[in-house]
């Protein structure tokens, strides 16, 4: 009866792995390789739904709840495969000379001698298919640690340009040193400081000003950790940046604090759970962090820290889980944009107003959405508008959108950069009286060390 028992799930195993589709096995040997569904999405040529649509009837048609799940139903039934390395036999002995007996080979050799219908081993080639895709992952190959999760960035087949359009109300400026995205960006006595982020070379820990006045880049003292998604409050002359993620895909909870005069980094008090991907603004003698992720979920906390008192504080809840959102200050609040949650991006518009009521009534406020969704983006106050840049959505990103505040009318505006724009950073500064919004750097199908500057005010002269 047990082989009876065994005969009949090997059928049914078959079964399932017939009723693949040919897109299907396409994608499962892509989930082989360690690709994220982003990354599967930019080589399929299909959208990162598409393919959550294809890895779900994948788990329907395999009985099976997880990415690791079907690779196991997959290799065992020779769907995809372990290569073996060159001089070994396929009776797994050396053909010449020695290999060593390294943990890929190991799993090679234990995939090699794996019978389909031995289930009761599952918990054995689970940790041999983690070290045959550990020893595959390229070294210092940036993963994000889940699949809703956008932590990293995925190579595009057409990186996006800059646009040139003569008559344009961007203007390009000097280039940032180092190319990157995801860092935190913060405006102090009107210089704009760069700090961490994600570039070619990997994480960095790069501290680099740029003063708007004299069109030029300086280097500064570098952060005390590399971070990325990462975002910085300015506090009464010294700029905070909060947590972030490591080249070890680790969130974590301190708290850098820069002194742009004396050039110096010094540890403030760290954070009450590790966090990256929030959005931050300042507010009064301290600065909020709403959402973002913490190595596990993206949440819907909010976390207020008094730079005077020292002291962090939880400040309620968000209306939703998210991360990737931005944050820009006003008079009389704390306006939120858009964010991901995992699944979508959001095209919310919401003001956030600490002081509305003893009982924490009214803190909220909705407001007209944005146009399209979006995630990765940037946002500022200038003249009383708010600006939003950048970002990745399901609409369309390639421009920008304002919005009044004393109409709560959203409009679009071009955009430097053609097609998702993310990770960048955004900061509005005064020129002799005229209002500019800068934006550097970011993602667009590489990384971009561009700064671009936008004329958010005109001075007319009448004779």
């Amino acid at each position: 009866m047990v082989e009876s028992a065994q005969m009949s799930e090997a059928a049914l195993v078959k079964s399932s792995i017939e009723g693949l589709s040919a897109r299907e096995v396409e994608i499962l040997e892509r989930v082989a390789t360690g690709a994220t569904n982003r990354q599967i999405a930019h080589e399929l040529g299909i959208s990162e739904n598409t393919v959550k649509a294809h890895l779900r009837n994948i788990y329907g048609k395999l009985g099976v709840e997880s990415r690791t799940e079907a690779m196991l139903i997959a290799i065992q039934n020779g769907i995809i495969s372990v290569e073996q390395p060159s001089g070994v036999s396929a009776e797994g002995a050396p053909a010449q000379e020695t290999v060593a007996d390294t943990p890929a080979e190991q799993a090679r050799r234990a995939l090699r001698g794996w019978a389909p219908h031995a289930m009761q081993h599952v918990s054995v080639l689970l940790a041999v298919i983690v070290v045959a895709v550990a020893i595959a992952w390229p070294f210092g190959r940036t993963e994000p640690p889940d699949d809703g999760n956008r932590l990293v960035d995925a190579p595009a087949a057409l990186p996006s340009e800059l646009r040139s359009e003569a008559g344009a109300r961007w203007k390009p400026r000097a280039q940032m040193p180092t190319p990157r995205g995801r860092f935190a960006q913060a405006e102090s006595d009107g210089v704009i400081y760069v700090m961490g982020g994600l570039g070619a070379e990997g994480w960095s820990d790069r501290v680099e000003a740029y003063d708007p006045g004299g069109d030029r880049w300086e280097r500064r003292a570098h952060l005390p950790v590399a971070v990325a998604n990462v975002g910085a409050a300015e506090v009464d002359g010294l700029i905070y940046v909060p947590g972030g993620l490591t080249a070890s895909n680790r969130v974590i909870a301190t708290l850098a604090v820069y002194d742009p005069v004396a050039d110096a980094w010094h540890a403030g008090p760290p954070l009450p759970v590790p966090l990256c991907a929030y959005a931050i603004a300042r507010h009064g003698d301290g600065f909020y962090l709403f959402g973002g992720w913490d190595g596990d979920r993206y949440t819907d906390s909010i976390l207020y820290f008094d730079a005077r008192a020292k002291m962090w504080r939880s400040a309620g809840q968000l209306s939703s889980p998210r991360g990737l959102a931005a944050a820009a200050s006003t008079a009389d609040g704390i306006y939120l944009l858009g964010g991901y949650d995992g699944n979508r991006e959001y095209n919310l518009c919401e003001s956030f107003h600490p002081a509305a009521g003893p009982d924490g009534s009214d803190v909220w406020r909705m407001h007209k959405p944005m146009r399209v969704g979006r995630a990765g983006h940037a946002a500022v106050l200038s003249q009383n508008e708010l600006y939003v840049v950048g970002g990745t959505g399901e609409g369309n990103v390639s421009y920008g959108e304002r919005y009044s505040i004393a109409n709560n009318v959203w409009s679009p505006f071009e955009s430097p950069v053609q097609g998702e724009w993310a990770g960048l950073g955004l900061s509005a500064v005064s020129l002799e009286g005229i209002s500019y919004v800068y934006a550097i750097g970011g993602w667009s199908g590489r990384y971009l060390g561009s700064t671009q500057s936008y004329q958010t005010f005109f001075r007319v002269y009448v004779p």
